[in-house]
C-alpha cells in the first residue's frame, strides 16, 4: 500500500501540490503546502487502507489533505498554532521594560520642560510658559481669557512653546 502512494505520489506531486494550495486559498489559512501534503501522507500511512489502485489511493490522499485544511485540530492547524504561539511569544515585550521606557520618556519630557525655563530669556514666552504650566491654564480658551488674547493668537502661542520644547527633547535625548 506505501509503494502505491509513494508511486503517484511521485508521478503527479504538481498535482497534489496544485489541488493543497486550491484548498489552503479557498479557506484563507497560511498553511505551507509541503506540511498539509506531509501531514496527509504520514495519517495514509497510519490509517493504511486496503488500496488496489492508484486511484483510490489518489481519492484517499485528496480526501485526507482536505481533512487537514478544514477540519480543526489535525496536525498542520496544530503546527500553525504553535509557530504563531512561538512568533508571539518572542514578540511580546516585558511589561517592566514597557513601563520603563515610558518613564524614561517621561523623564525626557520633564528634562526638556526644564531646559526650556530655565533657558528661555523672552519675558514674555517665560510667563506663557509659566501661566501654561505653573498655574494649570493649559487650554486654548483659558489663556486667551487669562491674558485678554484671542483664541486664534493663544493657539500660536502654546504651539510655539511646544515646538521649541520638542527641538530641546530632540538635541537632548537622554537615553
Amino acid at each position: 500500500m506505501k509503494a502505491l502512494i509513494d508511486t503517484y505520489i511521485q508521478c503527479n506531486y504538481k498535482e497534489v501540490e496544485k489541488y493543497t494550495s486550491y484548498f489552503i486559498k479557498r479557506s484563507k489559512l497560511k498553511l505551507s503546502v509541503q506540511t498539509v501534503i506531509s501531514n496527509a501522507y504520514l495519517r495514509y500511512l497510519n490509517i493504511n487502507p486496503e488500496v488496489k489502485h492508484d486511484y483510490e489511493a489518489k481519492g484517499y490522499l485528496f480526501h485526507l489533505i482536505k481533512t487537514e485544511i478544514i477540519w480543526r485540530d489535525t496536525e498542520s492547524k496544530k503546527e500553525l498554532t504553535n509557530a504563531i504561539d512561538d512568533y508571539l511569544q518572542k514578540e511580546e515585550p516585558d511589561d517592566f521594560l514597557i513601563k520603563l521606557e515610558h518613564e524614561f520618556k517621561l523623564q525626557n519630557q520633564r528634562v526638556a520642560i526644564e531646559i526650556y525655563r530655565n533657558t528661555q530669556k523672552d519675558r514674555v514666552k517665560k510667563i506663557f510658559f509659566e501661566t501654561y504650566f505653573d498655574k494649570g491654564y493649559n487650554t486654548v480658551r483659558s489663556i486667551a481669557k487669562h491674558f485678554n488674547i484671542s483664541e486664534f493668537s493663544s493657539h500660536g502661542l502654546i504651539t510655539e512653546m511646544k515646538q521649541d520644547i520638542r527641538q530641546i527633547l530632540e538635541k537632548h535625548e537622554l537615553n
